[in-house]
């Protein structure tokens, strides 16, 4: 089956933007869009996980290469779905083939009706889905976890990583990373990354929004606050927000940076899998 084609979201948007009304249930519209996606996309294994009392909607492809790296969890930007055609589709079916399994989940939606500000009332349930993506990961095994986020999903991820009690992730990559101070509430993504601790990949395209791009000298200016050494920034010549037919550039950016920043795990001694999460690893390069 093929993933998702331009004119089949369209529709689908259209058709839930007659059926919601103003003030509509989120989780409604989202739940539309999670169960066609089921049906439609191309994927290795549809799982439903829980954040609390709520399901959501993860798309799994295991990895094809004979080498595995590990897990990526990627994560849409606003607006977008756990399939969506520009960047998130095609990193989800590559990496695979790459050694790297992916876990694409959805995160929580906005009514079509409601302010685009609202997206700052989600970050809770975001952060929650995140995190039992985390521990579905864990218990198929997979030792070597780290995070794709797009836009809105790299800020979820930072936001994730501010709570040292969550599971631990290993890296991330955040593309199109920017600040949203038009939220209620407001993110601060500077405040995040120097807080964050771990590896780093801030890719952007030369083409991006004047908002990722004129704010990466303060990103850098961020991570060297931090200390964090492991904090790498790259912008991809050509490139807009979506990587639009530069996705293969984009795949090999992450794949290439992840080969040194996050190799894979041979062995995790976990003493409290179950709950507050402070893990002991032992790694070795494979």
């Amino acid at each position: 089956m093929q993933s998702f084609s331009r004119l089949t979201i369209l529709g689908l948007l259209s058709l839930l933007s007659l059926t919601c009304q103003a003030g509509a249930m989120d989780r409604e519209w989202e739940q539309q869009i999670a169960e066609r996606l089921a049906e439609q996309a191309e994927v290795t294994e549809t799982v439903w996980l829980k954040a609390g009392e709520e399901e959501f909607l993860g798309l799994f492809n295991r990895q094809t290469s004979d080498k595995a790296g590990g897990a990526i969890i990627i994560l849409h930007g606003m607006g977008a779905h756990a399939d969506w055609p520009r960047l998130i589709s095609p990193l989800r079916l590559s990496l695979p083939e790459q050694g790297w399994s992916t876990l694409s989940i959805q995160l929580p939606l906005v009514a079509i009706d409601n302010p685009v500000e609202d997206y700052g009332k989600t970050l809770v349930a975001a952060t929650a889905r995140l995190e039992a993506a985390v521990r579905f990961l864990r218990t198929r095994k997979y030792l070597n976890i780290v995070v794709v986020g797009h836009s809105f999903g790299a800020a979820t991820v930072l936001s994730y990583l501010s709570d040292p009690q969550r599971p631990r992730i290993l890296a991330l990559a955040a593309i199109g990373l920017q600040e949203y101070p038009f939220l209620k509430p407001a993110i601060n993504v500077l405040a995040l990354i120097e807080a964050a601790q771990l590896p780093i990949l801030d890719i952007y395209g030369a083409r991006d929004y004047r908002r990722v791009r004129n704010h990466a000298p303060d990103r850098r200016l961020a991570a060297k606050k931090a200390g964090n050494k492991n904090y790498r920034q790259v912008e991809v010549p050509g490139a807009n927000h979506y990587f639009y037919k530069m996705e293969d550039v984009l795949a090999k950016q992450i794949r290439g940076w992840l080969d040194k920043a996050a190799p894979g795990v041979s062995i995790m001694v976990d003493q409290d899998f179950d709950g507050n999460d402070e893990d002991q690893q032992q790694q070795q390069q494979q």
